[in-house]
């Protein structure tokens, strides 16, 4: 009789990571560069990964930084770019469809919404959200308050309240898909995050909450609400690999949706 093996093998998991972080680091955490990342992606036989600069986080304006991770990572077809984006600072539909116009046009198909800055207060993201929808851009949710010096990681843990003003957000965008981005606390993630996703179908989570969670949304709601995250370089890639390779109750197709299928087909479907 034959063993059934206890895990898939890494490389059949086909492994895209949504929250990479280029750039020199504020705190001790090491800096990847487009010199060093293939090294260290191949060293995790990760495949892909959705990239942004950490200029472009912490540092106005959020413009330069964009570019830059453009102009670092030109021609390496295994780093997709993403851009950090946070409100224009007036109620100007205009100017937000121009800014996620420019942004496809310089062929990102990703942005990552800087909400730990510009609180998720749906009249502030109103207008840039409408023109993210339009075009079906799938959207990383970023609640680190990076003005705070020592919070240069994309790590963050939203409170109740914050979910609950996103709330207002996934109703009133439902053809936006969006994606909690690196949430994890040292208790977990907020009480309200499991309820509210249950009733707003487009928000989904990343991995990079190493307790129970996303597995059990994985099972609950089904693997198209995960995606697989390691939060380079502030987490060990090591430990969110096999988090997702053992894990249990999920098949080998679950496993490679949530490990880069459900961000491909979105990115796909970018229009």
């Amino acid at each position: 009789m034959q063993a059934t093996p206890l895990a898939p093998a890494i490389r059949d998991l086909r492994l895209l990571d949504t929250c990479v972080t280029l750039g020199q680091m504020a705190t001790a955490a090491p800096s990847l560069t487009a010199d060093n990342i293939l090294a260290v992606m191949d060293k995790h036989d990760i495949l892909e990964a959705l990239v942004h600069h950490n200029e472009a986080r912490v540092a106005y304006p959020r413009a330069r930084g964009n570019r830059r991770l453009l102009q670092w990572i030109a021609g390496i077809e295994r780093l997709h770019p993403v851009w950090a984006l946070e409100p224009p600072p007036a109620a100007d539909p205009q100017a937000a469809r121009a800014l996620v116009e420019e942004m496809l046009a310089a062929g990102v198909r990703v942005a990552r919404l800087m909400m730990g800055v510009a609180p998720p207060f749906l009249w502030l993201w109103d207008d840039l959200c409408s023109a993210l929808e339009e075009h079906a851009v799938p959207c990383l949710l970023d609640f680190a308050d990076t003005r705070v010096f020592t919070q240069a990681s994309t790590q963050s843990a939203p409170s109740d309240a914050a979910i609950d003003h996103l709330r207002h957000i996934c109703l009133a965008h439902p053809h936006l898909p969006m994606i909690l981005s690196h949430v994890s606390g040292g208790l977990g993630i907020a009480y309200s995050v499991v309820p509210l996703m249950r009733r707003v179908p487009n928000l989904h989570l990343d991995i990079t909450s190493v307790v129970d969670y996303w597995r059990k949304i994985a099972v609950d709601m089904g693997p198209e609400r995960v995606f697989f995250a390691t939060g380079m370089p502030f987490y060990d890639p090591a430990t969110l690999v096999s988090n997702v390779q053992y894990a249990r109750g999920l098949d080998l197709g679950a496993k490679q949706a949530i490990c880069g299928d459900n961000m491909r087909r979105l990115m796909g479907g970018v229009r």
